[in-house]
């Protein structure tokens, strides 16, 4: 019985230091992460949507979405696709719309920029698990993702792939996640347009 209260004692020394640890290396990085992974955000949404202020000044503000009382979760050609975040340019020049949908391999997040005319500035995927040399071309930083991204430039929300009618070419052997990256801007630009008329 000894034996078996002194291993639960040291077993819970070694929790408890454990857990010490890990809490102090949050409360030292907390500010850090959070600082990248804000720097980060913004960078994504400069690439959909440049702002040019001067430095230091807020460039984006987000939305309370809940407070907006629209619909964040829409269906786009039978896709699903969810809204996760809506940011303003702080130049009023349009809209960050951070979408989450369904690709060929998983799960996708997508900013689309959207102008106040309710055309595509820009999509920058920022996650996402498509497949290498496929559907992962699409968050490319090489030419073949640059080219396919850049198609989205002045869409509209009648935006299709070649094959359905519309303007933009599918990627070579990533023909969901072409689609899923169509429906998503989309769902983008149709959610602003909602935004635009609720205001």
């Amino acid at each position: 019985m000894k034996d078996i209260l002194k291993l639960a004692f040291v077993l819970f020394l070694i929790c408890a230091i454990v857990a010490g640890v890990l809490g102090g290396v949050d409360w030292i990085t907390r500010d850090r992460i959070r600082e990248y992974q804000t720097a980060k955000s913004n960078a994504a949404k400069a690439a959909v949507m440049p702002v040019d202020l001067p430095e230091g000044e807020e460039l984006y503000k987000e939305l309370d979405l809940k407070a907006l009382g629209l619909d964040t979760s829409l269906n786009v050609n039978g896709q699903k696709i969810k809204i996760l975040s809506v940011s303003e340019a702080a130049n009023g020049a349009g809209w960050v719309v951070e979408t989450e949908f369904s690709g060929a391999q998983g799960t996708l997040v997508m900013m689309v920029g959207v102008s106040r005319q309710l055309r595509c500035t820009g999509i920058s995927i920022t996650q996402h698990s498509e497949t290498s040399g496929l559907g992962a071309n699409a968050a490319s930083t090489a030419e073949v993702g640059k080219t396919f991204r850049a198609q989205f430039i002045g869409a509209d929300e009648n935006v299709q792939l070649k094959k359905a009618g519309g303007t933009i070419d599918a990627l070579s052997g990533a023909t969901i996640t072409s689609r899923s990256v169509t429906n998503a801007t989309a769902a983008a630009i149709r959610f602003v347009e909602a935004l635009q008329a609720a205001n």
